[in-house]
């Protein structure tokens, strides 16, 4: 067993350089953005007025939230046929693989890896983990959207038509409904998906030389069939419903935020801001979109009617919960499977899992 000195030698300054930035910019981001919105009369009426147990509340929804995500990877594995872990070592496995995608160089991909070494020290395939984790942010990724145009759909009327943010939503309302049409068809056509997916690995291919178009397509087209498995049956209701669940859990946490603070604002309202800082958190401009969700949300709820300072405040809490919470324990179970000898961050680690997966996958 690793002891505690080791560790410390093995500390990778990358890491500790990324959660320093995090820390800088949310630092800047929470106290510029209250001070920034004022506080006028009424705000300062409402915080004397706060609902201190709103944080516990929060925090309930936010970790049901993460068990409802927990049960679409395991649901996943299932459908694929790979026998799950048992549920603590999934938990580890499912908060660890948010942290590694917020805080270590790769991102998502880096945080695939991991998830396919840890499940399979569990007996499960690699590629299939890695086809497990890849469906089950499709799913949620496709959710979202459809949860972001209902919340459009809910919220319209409730603003000043004139409002700047509300219309760059509308504008790139389209954009993502085309986005899900084409994730929509991919799964039912895996020839489209293929084609999808082959075309942008071309394109990336000519930058790139390391890129094989002809292996992502086929691995494109292999992955959407495997989705099938994962949305046909009875179960896949039940799949839907989970994913679904973690969405609007997570955007109740906002809720009980706002109704901390006595703002009661519309559900849509709610919706449309938490789903458009969700969606500009896939962005990898910022790790985990820090700061550029904080604003986004705030200046959406600001516009649908919510007290700017208060809104500033609510979205700063809800945060709190749903990121550096979330990702607190996602670090600790980062150690306990670091602990446990699940490749975390070694680079050459990664290129022979990759190519495991692909062996796999073309069997």
């Amino acid at each position: 067993m690793t002891d505690a000195a080791t560790l410390i030698r093995r500390i990778n300054w990358r890491l500790v350089w990324r959660i320093t930035w995090l820390l800088v910019i949310a630092g800047v981001v929470y106290t510029l953005l209250p001070t920034l919105t004022k506080m006028p009369q009424q705000a300062r009426e409402s915080l004397e007025q706060v609902h201190p147990y709103a944080l516990v509340i929060g925090l309930a929804l936010e970790f049901a939230a993460q068990l409802c995500g927990m049960l679409v990877l395991k649901r996943s594995l299932e459908a694929l046929k790979q026998p799950p872990p048992p549920d603590w070592v999934l938990g580890q496995v499912w908060y660890a693989q948010m942290a590694v995608a917020v805080l270590l160089p790769g991102g998502s991909v880096t945080a695939t890896v991991m998830v396919a070494d840890a499940l399979r020290k569990r007996n499960v395939a690699p590629a299939e983990a890695a086809t497990a984790a890849t469906l089950t942010k499709a799913l949620s990724i496709m959710t979202l959207v459809v949860l972001f145009v209902i919340g459009f759909g809910l919220s319209s009327g409730q603003s000043d038509s004139s409002s700047g943010y509300v219309n760059a939503v509308a504008i790139g309302m389209p954009f993502l409904i085309v986005g899900l049409a084409a994730l929509a068809a991919a799964i039912i056509w895996p020839k489209i998906a293929g084609s999808l997916a082959g075309g942008a690995a071309a394109l990336a291919e000519r930058v790139v030389k390391s890129v094989d178009a002809r292996h992502v397509r086929s691995r494109a087209e292999a992955i959407a069939l495997q989705s099938q498995q994962l949305l046909r049956g009875r179960r896949a209701w039940a799949t839907v419903a989970f994913s679904v669940s973690y969405w609007v859990l997570d955007t109740a946490v906002l809720y009980a935020m706002l109704w901390g603070l006595n703002q009661t604002p519309h559900v849509g309202a709610v919706l449309l801001a938490s789903t458009v800082g969700r969606l500009l958190a896939t962005i990898p401009i910022t790790p985990g979109g820090i700061g550029i969700v904080e604003v986004a949300e705030t200046a959406i709820l600001t516009a649908l009617g919510v007290n700017a300072t208060l809104a500033a405040l609510a979205v700063i809490a809800y945060r709190v919960i749903s990121f550096w919470i979330v990702n607190l324990v996602g670090l600790t179970a980062m150690y306990l499977l670091h602990r446990s000898g699940v490749a975390i961050k070694q680079p050459p680690k990664q290129k022979k899992l990759a190519g495991e997966a692909a062996a796999e996958s073309s069997d």
